[in-house]
Parts: C-alpha cells; structure tokens; sequence
C-alpha cells in the first residue's frame, strides 16, 4: 500500500466516525446534513492536497483513487446536500398526507435518475471494469470514444481543477448518494406510515390581551379575509374568531372582540414588531453592502 493510499483510508476511516457522530448529536435530518456539509468539504480539500503532495505512481493508483475514496467522500457530500434540499421543500408535519406524498414523489425521482443511467448504474453496481482505463484516469487522449465504441461524456469534467476530475468520478459518487438518498427518503416514509396521522401541533400566542387585540387590528389592516357564505369582507367578530381558532390565546372564556378591547389596556405590539422588523432590514442590508476585496476581509486569503 502506496503512502497516500494509507493516508486515504485513514481519512475515510475517520470520515465514517465523525459523520456518525455529527448525527447523534443532531438527530433532525435538518440538522445533521447542514452540520456535516462543512465537514466533508474539508475533507475533499484534503484529498485534494493529498493528490498534489503525494502523485501517483500507477495508473492503478490513479484510477483507485478516482472510483473508490474521492467518490466515497464526494458521495456523502452529494447526499448531504440532497437531504437539506428535500427538508427545505418537505411539507409541514402538520400536512401527514401531502408529507406522505412528497416524500414518495422523492423516490420517484431517484428511481429515474437510475433508470436514466441504466448503463452507467449496471457498470457500477456490478464492479466492472472493462472502461476504468477512460473513466477514472485523468489525461485521457479520446474522451468521447473507447476502442471505436462512443462514451457518455460528463459535463462535470470541465467544471472545476482538471487535476482532481475525471468526470466519471462524480456520477459514481452521486450513484452512492442517491443510493443513501433512497434509503432515507423511504425510512422517513415508512416512519410516517407506521406511526399514522399525527394531531398538528397547536401554534400558542404567549403574549397579553392586549397584544391580541392589537394583532387583531394588524390583520384588519393588511386586509380582511373573505366571508365563503357572504362573499363580504368579515366582520370584526369572524376575524376575531378565526384569529382565535389559529393562535389560541388565553383569553376570558366567552368574551367577544368589543369586550375585550374595553377591558384590554393597551398594547405596544405593532411598535415591537415594526421595531424587529427595522433590525432585520438592517441586518439584510448589511449583509448585501458592497465588499471592498482590495482591503482585507476574513473571504480574503493571507499571505
């Protein structure tokens, strides 16, 4: 075993460990993919220094290390990805069936991602290799053919360092992913389908009377929802009720909006909100101020 074959599985071998760890420390899918994406950055650049430091010494080198370690780290960096994207577009607990049907649709896709590269998926998952000599090797003198016969050509390859690609060693690491992928997505459905519909949990409004009664002028404000009987704006009283039935404050039992507004005080709510809202505009401004790169800034490499 070369040195920087040693030094490779070292590096999976703790890759393994601390990914295990990430997700015991963040049991939410949520959590451990966006925990872990840093992670796995840092250890592709470490390949690649890896590469650099220590060149190979056999084509055997060099195409072991293109299908097999910088695809099993790429690989979960792929999946890590895969699982934060499906939790942002993942519907609301609150929503058991369109969740249900979201995460099947998910499948779905990944199934056809395979059926697309029916071909590709039978040389990887059967360990063929008949074509590593123009899969998994860097300076290859015919890219579109092989023996006469055409090869699929991965756009990947002409994106990024030509001394860390192949082009093939990305489709074999995304292979793994959505592999990993389909296990997840089909464990969350088969989670949801075992423990059944599960009542929403109740949104609670913790603030005072008073602060309800101004919540209720907020939304008289912005516009009024429309009365389905009537086809009217509705009234205080309906929107007092729906507003009730979405926030469920503690409030006096029977009591009705005019009543509480006489025994509710006052309320400086809007004046806290308008005042949060303030902050966050200027935080977002902020954030999109122009950057001088000719002064120095923590994206900027030191010498």
């Amino acid at each position: 075993m070369s040195e920087l074959e040693k030094i490779c599985a070292e590096l999976l071998e703790k890759m393994e460990h601390r990914l295990l760890e990430i997700r015991l420390d963040n049991p939410a899918p949520a959590d451990w993919s966006q925990q872990s994406v840093p992670y796995l950055q840092n250890c592709l650049d470490r390949l690649r220094e890896l590469v650099l430091k220590y060149p190979f010494q056999k084509r055997s080198e060099e195409i072991h290390f293109f299908k097999h370690v910088k695809p099993a780290v790429m690989a979960q960096l792929i999946f890590m990805c895969e699982v934060h994207n499906a939790e942002i577009f993942r519907p609301s607990h609150r929503l058991p069936a369109e969740e249900k049907d979201y995460l099947a649709d998910a499948v779905d896709d990944v199934d056809a991602f395979f059926k697309k590269h029916s071909g590709l998926y039978d040389y990887y998952k059967e360990k063929r290799d008949g074509y590593d000599i123009t899969f998994f090797v860097r300076d290859v003198e015919d890219r579109f053919n092989f023996r006469d016969l055409p090869v699929e050509v991965d756009p990947v390859y002409f994106y990024g360092p030509k001394d860390f690609s192949t082009g093939f060693d990305y489709l074999f690491a995304k292979f793994k992913a959505y592999e990993l992928l389909r296990d997840h997505l089909e464990n969350e459905l088969e989670a949801l389908l075992i423990v059944g519909d599960v009542p929403p949990e109740e949104i609670n409004f913790t603030g005072s009377t008073a602060d309800f009664v101004q919540l209720v002028e907020i939304f008289k404000a912005v516009g009024r929802p429309v009365d389905p009987d009537t086809g009217e704006p509705a009234t205080d009283q309906q929107l007092f009720e729906l507003l009730k039935q979405a926030f469920n404050p503690n409030l006096p039992n029977g009591v009705d909006f005019d009543t509480l507004k006489l025994i509710s005080g006052s309320s400086d709510l809007a004046e806290r909100m308008a005042d949060s809202m303030d902050k966050l505009r200027k935080q977002w401004e902020d954030e999109e101020r122009d950057i001088d790169y000719g002064k120095d800034h923590p994206n900027e490499p030191k010498e």
